[in-house]
């Protein structure tokens, strides 16, 4: 069961990550974050040594979470680990699409922005996503040993280049206002996913 304080603490970190998604970290004013989530100044610096202390535990969150859905999504029983990993990127394209601010992904929103203003959340955000890369080469790996993706492919390396591929098309929706970039980087990711072929030397 939460405490009291801990449920304050949440709630302030969940009403910062709305703002954040909104206006970015830079744009996101502590008074109005204080407003918005009716705490008194005191109750934020009791939790938060700064704004900056403030950004670094949401990234930390943000990213706990984002590991543990990524899991749920690559250990879902039934379906085939290419089968999976094609559902990830699926739901990547609908959460940033959806028109939800605050359900897109916001390594994408403030990554190049507190890339230069602060180490310490860049340190965070750099761990984190290699540890995404890194979940997603593991899953690539499984899907070679069920046999439904080829061998041909370097899992080690491929994790964590299409993660950064879908990371760049995120980007260039926004810019484009359309689907497109999703689109390609779903068929260039199929492509690189591909099953084997009738090669014999790509069998079990």
């Amino acid at each position: 069961m939460q405490s009291r304080t801990d449920t304050t603490k949440e709630h302030i970190l969940a009403t910062g990550q709305g703002l954040v998604a909104q206006r970015g970290f830079a744009g996101m004013g502590l008074n109005e974050l204080l407003r918005t989530a009716s705490v008194p100044k005191g109750s934020f610096y009791h939790y938060f040594a700064s704004k900056e202390d403030f950004g670094c535990k949401l990234l930390m969150q943000y990213l706990s979470k984002y590991l543990v859905r990524l899991d749920e999504i690559l250990n879902a029983e039934g379906p085939d680990a290419r089968v999976r990993l094609m559902h990830y990127w699926s739901l990547w394209i609908s959460s940033q699409t959806s028109g939800d601010i605050c359900a897109q992904c916001l390594i994408v929103k403030i990554g190049a922005e507190i890339s230069d203003v602060s180490d310490e959340m860049r340190n965070i955000l750099e761990e984190g996503t290699s540890r995404i890369g890194a979940r997603l080469s593991q899953a690539i790996a499984e899907g070679q040993a069920d046999n439904s993706i080829s061998k041909a492919v370097q899992a080690d390396l491929l994790g964590t280049a299409l993660y950064e591929m879908w990371l760049g098309a995120s980007l260039m929706a926004k810019l484009s206002r359309t689907r497109d970039p999703f689109l390609n980087a779903l068929e260039t990711t199929e492509l690189l996913l591909a099953k084997p072929s009738l090669n014999p030397k790509e069998q079990p």
